[in-house]
């Protein structure tokens, strides 16, 4: 059933167009639920009262999406929301992001590396391909992103390889593709934006080859510092962030689409807005499992 896109009227990005969300995971619809504290301006943030997923209760129309609500316009709005919200530490954290850097990063190609076993690999939300530039020659690039412009400069990249880019909405982009096609797919800071994250997931299932891995870094709704920071979390991104994932929501949101989930050691650390998890598709084996297991 389609659903008809209204307008909202926001304080800060002026009248814009959205679509209305019930629970991205379990279908719900929870508009007779108390909102949750962390709402700002007409961005209403729900917690689901059948699975408790959390999520933004409605969401930008894909017609519309590069004109009222383009990155740079909500970055603007954003970095005067958490400015205002904490005008001394937000300037200290600005001053000093070189402290994200004293843990090693988790590098998506390494980890394409560890995980996947060689050939085309899709990154969804892709921007102009650059996250692809240190992949391995064992794999070909390949990516969705529905920004026109940031598509071209992907495809350029990739073509080189033997790749390509798709310029669409991600689920329609997923929808072109062949079964079983990809050894591995990326969604790095991609997952939490996404309109309607379990249809994409299960569009990445069934584009995958049996034992290959969807590789998803989202920010983690479950850690210690959103609990102390409560609205002033970093974590919080008006009206991008769609989707406030935690391990267990994740992993029910993957398994419901036939992964089985895998968390390293560091992936889920109680003191890190973000995390990650590796899903797997079932009936192969994925390079690490390989390995692991002498063959």
């Amino acid at each position: 059933m389609s659903v008809e896109a209204f307008e909202v009227h926001s304080k800060n990005l002026g009248t814009v167009k959205v679509l209305h969300r019930d629970c991205p995971l379990c279908g719900r619809n929870n508009d007779d639920q108390p909102e949750l504290g962390y709402s700002f301006d007409v961005w209403t943030l729900r917690e689901c009262d059948g699975c408790g997923f959390v999520y933004i209760d409605k969401g930008p129309d894909y017609a519309a999406l590069f004109e009222e609500l383009s990155w740079e316009t909500t970055t603007k709005v954003e970095e005067q929301r958490r400015a205002d919200l904490r005008p001394i530490t937000y300037k200290a954290s600005k001053l000093t992001r070189a402290r994200m850097h004293i843990l090693p990063r988790k590098h998506m190609p390494t980890m394409v590396e560890i995980w996947a076993q060689p050939g085309p690999v899709i990154d969804l939300g892709c921007g102009d391909g650059a996250q692809m530039d240190d992949m391995s020659p064992a794999f070909t690039p390949f990516g969705i992103e529905i920004s026109t412009e940031l598509a071209k400069s992907a495809d350029q990249r990739f073509s080189v390889h033997g790749g390509a880019c798709v310029n669409a909405p991600t689920l329609d982009g997923l929808k072109s593709l062949a079964d079983g096609f990809f050894s591995a797919a990326t969604l790095r800071s991609y997952l939490e934006h996404e309109m309607h994250p379990l249809p994409v997931l299960q569009e990445t299932h069934r584009v995958l080859a049996p034992g290959g891995v969807a590789i998803i870094k989202v920010p983690n709704y479950g850690p210690l510092n959103r609990m102390v920071m409560g609205h002033k979390w970093c974590g919080f991104r008006y009206p991008d962030h769609l989707n406030y994932f935690t391990p267990k929501s994740l992993r029910r949101m993957g398994e419901k689409v036939g992964f089985t989930a895998h968390y390293g050691l560091t992936y889920t650390l109680p003191t890190s807005d973000n995390m990650y998890v590796v899903f797997k598709k079932d009936g192969g084996k994925s390079k690490r499992y390989s390995s692991c297991r002498g063959g």
